[in-house]
């Protein structure tokens, strides 16, 4: 039609003519062109002239149109918005619609753009691409009220750029392209999207930023691939997201969600969960630079510091990563799953992997679990750092492999577990830092190896393998054999511990030779003390100060290489009771004290022995024990006194304890007063004495003056009446020394006897 401005440019071509007659009918329910046009390659490279469709006729036509009222699109007896379809064209020049308010839902099928189109601040009904290609869009302030429809499109070279675009409905990338090697691929500030944001299948070469963006539904990359080398791949600081985020595994392909590069979410608001299972995290060719901070993770795939996902975290089954997942200070209100996930950074060599500042695996530091922290099956090569991180259910690591060979793998100090913390069958490569840590119920280490301890530089020593000073576990703590040997080459450090009901080392293997200690228990409190190695501790097994009700032990506990510190160690009584005819047991255990004390007197252990035996009623078991402790006694004051005088204390413990055992016998001293009363008055039967005074006249009789001389108390007048010479003088001196020796004991078991009852 000649005259009118659309047509001063030249004639139209026959895609023109197509998409003028569909625009001048003006009739929602015409929706396609002329099926015998073929489908447009849009990525070849050579077109018919007849496909051109002008972008500034398009343009002019669409803006125009609004101002024919005598074909408008829109009439008032349909409210139905009108379909405007471009199918099969190629589209030259720029499509300039800035700022236009079209009522059209513009629809692209199998079109391609010479240019990136310029949607800023438009406002249109709907946009739908499908199939297309172009350059970028640029679509700043776009505002859309239906759907945005870009679908197995391919953007080359150029930005999506749709930061600050409220979009009624959803945005919709599913297998689409978008390739931007190097710079922004899509650019989406503060992006506002009433529905969900789908990007299935979606492939990207350039990073998606979409800091502040809303998204009112789920945010769902499920089966895309990104690509961003040692960039952000995905840049979602600030999002808030009225779904969940899904980063997993495409339904309908089985096509795991792939990175290389950052994905960047702190401060994120995710109304439901964060789903990557199955995902694969590449952190790129060579990681960037470290911060001045040493808490920087510079390999992170995953960064969510200070986000918040109400519902759960997913990154278990088939979840891979070649760097760090990064979690500070973070919220999760349902659980935290990792299990089956590996992450592996030892393809890093770095000079700042050292064992001071070793590279993390997964640092979540302050992160807050509302359920379960589930971490069964993993494989993590670098550390797991999770200090100050309090968990509302139960932490599960068991079957782990943790390898982080002389550093801390496990940091988790001041750990805050509402149930159990479970890490049977595992195999921990590295130190386990529990110190500070709280467990509502059982910490099980069940089968668990603990091998190759981190190593201090300062201290010039190992850490200990396991180190849980002054933790508080409100049930047992089980260090036990089960599948296999509980196994800790390194210290167990239990310093100031306190175990609500029982400490279990059944059947473990402690030590290497390395450490000098193999446990140590200074200041534990727990109610049962269950210390029964499979082979003797290879360093010194501490046990000062501790504290519990019943104790069970073995004689390869006793056998530690280093020794045994039971020094101010209380206990109450043991798992196995004594009977009155255990002698042997008795014998056992003092020479496991005379074994462990080295030479030193102790005379804690045997008072405390000695307790406990008296506490059961087994007061002959107990008065063995405290003759053992006065035999050490003697011998360390015979040490210490000046060498030509040692024999007399010798002597002295031998007279008290073959006589009345250090007093605690006194009912001996009988027995041998009769002894020395037959010796004494067969002797003076036929060696009687001469009268000092014969004018006296005294009758002699050796049974009175044997008692006269040995009983110091007692005085019968006869010593006083007889003068002994000879061998008999002798006799008479033995009987008076071993009278005021047995005297003496007997006060002193009297005495001690007495202490006893008070």
């Amino acid at each position: 039609m000649p005259g009118r401005p659309w047509d001063n440019n030249g004639p139209l071509t026959a895609a023109e003519q197509r998409f003028d007659e569909l625009l001048r009918q003006g009739r929602s329910e015409v929706r396609r062109s002329d099926e015998s046009v073929r489908t447009l390659d849009v990525h070849a490279t050579n077109f018919a002239r007849e496909r051109e469709i002008r972008g500034e006729y398009l343009s002019r036509r669409l803006i125009d149109s609004l101002e024919e009222g005598g074909w408008r699109p829109f009439s008032k007896r349909s409210a139905q918005q009108l379909v405007i379809p471009i199918e099969n064209a190629v589209i030259t020049g720029q499509v300039d619609l800035r700022a236009a308010e079209l009522p059209y839902l513009l629809e692209f099928v199998h079109c391609r753009f010479e240019h990136a189109p310029d949607l800023r601040q438009t406002r249109l009904a709907g946009l739908v691409l499908w199939h297309c290609r172009f350059p970028g869009i640029n679509a700043r302030n776009l505002s859309v009220t239906n759907d945005t429809v870009l679908r197995n499109c391919n953007s080359i070279g150029g930005i999506v750029d749709i930061a600050d675009a409220d979009l009624g409905g959803s945005l919709v990338l599913n297998d689409s392209e978008l390739r931007n090697p190097g710079a922004r691929a899509v650019y989406g500030d503060r992006l506002s999207v009433g529905g969900a944001l789908l990007g299935i299948r979606l492939q990207v070469a350039g990073e998606i930023r979409i800091p502040g963006a809303k998204v009112g539904g789920n945010l769902t990359l499920s089966g895309g691939a990104l690509r961003n080398r040692g960039r952000y791949a995905l840049n979602g600081t600030g999002i808030q997201i009225g779904g969940s985020l899904r980063l997993d595994v495409d339904p309908l392909t089985r096509r795991p969600f792939t990175v290389a590069g950052k994905i960047f979410l702190p401060s994120a608001h995710i109304s439901g969960d964060l789903r990557m299972r199955d995902a694969i995290l590449e952190p790129g060719v060579s990681p960037p630079r470290r911060g001045e901070s040493k808490y920087d993770d510079p390999t992170s795939t995953l960064i969510a510091d200070r986000s918040e996902v109400r519902g759960d975290v997913q990154l278990d089954q088939g979840f891979r990563s070649g760097g760090t997942i990064r979690m500070v200070s973070a919220t999760v209100g349902g659980d935290l799953r990792m299990s089956g996930a590996q992450i592996d950074l030892g393809w890093l060599r770095s000079p700042r992997a050292s064992v001071e500042e070793p590279l993390r695996a997964v640092h979540i530091d302050g992160t807050q679990v509302l359920g379960n922290l589930e971490a069964a099956k993993v494989e993590f090569r670098g550390q797991f750092r999770m200090t100050d991180v309090r968990v509302g259910g139960s932490l599960q690591i068991n079957k782990a492999k943790l390898d982080g060979p002389r550093t801390d793998v496990l940091l988790a100090s001041r750990v805050v577990v509402g149930s159990n913390l479970d890490a049977r069958d595992a195999d921990i490569t590295g130190s386990m830092q529990l110190q500070g840590a709280q467990v509502g119920a059982n910490l099980d280490l069940r089968s668990t190896y603990l091998t190759k301890p981190a190593w201090h530089r300062h201290r010039m020593a190992y850490k200990a393998s396991l180190d849980l000073r002054a933790a508080r576990i409100e049930r047992d703590l089980v260090c036990a054999e089960g599948s296999r040997k509980f196994r800790a080459e390194g210290t167990v450090q239990l310093r100031r511990a306190t175990i609500g009901r029982q400490l279990n080392f059944w059947g473990c293997v402690l030590g290497d030779g390395t450490s000098t200690t193999a446990i140590n228990a200074f200041g534990v409190v727990t109610q049962e003390l269950t210390l029964f190695p499979s082979e003797p501790p290879r360093g010194r097994v501490t046990l000062r100060q501790a504290q519990c009700e019943l104790l069970a032990d073995n004689a390869e506990l006793w056998d530690a290489t280093g020794g045994v510190d039971v020094e101010d160690f209380s206990y109450e009584n043991f798992t196995t009771p004594f009977e009155i005819a255990d002698h042997d047991r008795v014998e056992e255990r003092l020479a496991w004290l005379r074994a462990t004390t080295g030479g030193k007197y102790q005379p804690g252990p045997y008072d405390q022995l000695a307790n406990v035996f008296r506490g059961n009623g087994n007061e002959e078991h107990a008065v063995t024990v405290l003759i053992e402790k006065q035999l050490r006694r003697y011998q360390a004051i015979a040490k210490a006194t000046r060498p030509a005088f040692r024999w007399t204390v010798r002597l002295w413990s031998l007279l008290q304890r073959i006589t009345v055992s250090y007093g605690y016998r006194p009912l001996r001293a009988l027995a041998w007063l009769l002894l020395f009363g037959v010796v004494g008055t067969a002797w003076f039967s036929f060696h009687e004495l001469v009268p000092i005074n014969q004018d006296d006249h005294p009758v002699w009789n050796p049974l009175l003056y044997t008692v006269d001389q040995l009983v110091p108390i007692i005085n019968l007048g006869h010593d006083g009446m007889w003068q002994a010479r000879g061998h008999s003088q002798w006799i008479t001196v033995l009987l008076i020394a071993a009278g005021w020796i047995l005297a003496t004991t007997v006060a002193a078991g009297i005495s001690r006897g007495l202490r006893r009852e008070r």
